[in-house]
């Protein structure tokens, strides 16, 4: 009887214990999932300003953008450029940042500042390669190329622009510096070929015509006999 009583005792014991032990591991349980909630929430609640600071970033960098467009399609190159170097130093994750390049890089160009100018285009080309500014920014270099005497870049570069943006806006353009090139290297027929596509709406065509006079003259007198064998 004793014995029973003792068994009895430990049971109800063990009992206790297992459901005082349960009870202890559920409340540290909702104590630690509300912990980690209260850490989700805060970390959520941390990242709301963050996103509210970014947007308010990209708003500010494109009220600045559209201001140094302006002073840019105005001609007022070096109040451009200061502005959208301004919003490269600072804000270099903007959401558009490849027009930024583009532009600072051809505000150089039109100050004929032609190697930081190069800089900027390449490192758009190489930053951006899916940039809607791509063909400009080869067209930029293209004409930098011609700029600085080097004929056989700029050839070069007016080969990938046919290849690639053929029928892009700036491909008369490019036909007129290649041709160009091509009379500075004396190849008369290429001037020719070249410059002959330049079409009537660009407005590279009145001087791609008088040029394609000039390659005419010049392959006349590079053809013509000289005196002495004209006599004989």
């Amino acid at each position: 009887m004793l014995f029973d009583n003792t068994m009895s005792t430990r049971i109800k014991i063990n009992v206790t214990y297992f459901f005082t032990l349960l009870l202890s591991l559920i409340f540290l349980s909702l104590i630690f999932s509300a912990d980690g909630q209260a850490q989700e929430e805060k970390a959520e609640q941390e990242r709301i300003p963050e996103q509210l600071q970014d947007r308010n970033m990209d708003r500010a960098a494109s009220r600045l953008y559209q201001n140094a467009r302006k002073n840019f399609d105005e001609k007022a190159y070096w109040k451009a450029a200061r502005e959208l170097i301004v919003l490269l130093d600072y804000y270099p994750a903007f959401s558009q940042a490849d027009g930024v390049l583009y532009h600072l890089g051809e505000s150089m160009y039109q100050m004929s500042m032609y190697k930081s100018s190069a800089k900027m285009l390449r490192f758009l080309l190489t930053k951006h390669p899916q940039s809607e500014y791509v063909a400009e920014a080869l067209y930029g270099l293209q004409r930098i190329a011609y700029q600085t005497g080097n004929h056989a870049e700029c050839l070069k570069f007016f080969s990938g622009l046919v290849a690639k943006f053929g029928d892009d806006d700036v491909i008369d353009g490019a036909r007129y510096y290649a041709g160009m090139s091509y009379f500075h290297q004396r190849d008369y027929d290429n001037t020719i070929a070249t410059l002959s596509k330049v079409r009537a709406r660009s407005d590279y065509f009145d001087h791609s015509l008088y040029t394609v006079g000039l390659a005419y003259l010049k392959k006349k007198r590079l053809t013509r006999p000289s005196p002495h064998y004209a006599s004989c």
